[in-house]
């Protein structure tokens, strides 16, 4: 869990393979993270049907702590589950190099991973949708389309 290596384009610490909120915000992702997720305010109506609509639904957030779009819209997502509550039945993260790939771990063929982040959606066990890089609307409206259709 939170596993760091060293990337040489950022010159900084990544995460890569499992982690988590607190492991995400202890490497410079924590400096995009304390612009994006204060100055984010998701839509009231779409929350209020989004939230009525999360039950027994999975999420796999895979990110790069490097990645511009991933401090952007993991804040965003961050946003959203802290006023919903933590909805879902099970949320993981999954932290990616720049080849989209994780030690010990078959990241990029498993999940078909080609840009970050990827929200995945599942509903019993079965993928529902996904979010890729950035979303089509907004991430609430985005993923209130995934789990409203499917």
């Amino acid at each position: 869990m939170n596993k760091r290596i060293f990337d040489e384009k950022s010159q900084t610490d990544i995460l890569v393979g499992n982690c988590n909120r607190e492991g995400i915000l202890g490497t410079a992702f924590v400096n995009d993270y304390n612009t994006e997720y204060p100055t984010y305010t998701p839509v009231a109506a779409v929350m209020d049907s989004l939230k009525t609509r999360l039950d027994g639904i999975k999420c796999i957030v895979v990110l790069g702590t490097w990645c511009g779009d991933s401090k952007e819209q993991v804040s965003h997502f961050w946003k959203i589950l802290d006023q919903l509550g933590s909805p879902f039945a099970e949320l993981s993260y999954i932290g990616v190099d720049r080849e989209k790939t994780a030690p010990g771990m078959n990241v990029k063929e498993k999940y078909t991973i080609e840009k970050v982040p990827t929200f995945i959606f599942y509903r019993n066990d079965v993928e529902i949708g996904r979010i890729i890089e950035t979303p089509s609307i907004s991430i609430e409206k985005d993923m209130l389309n995934i789990v409203k259709t499917k």
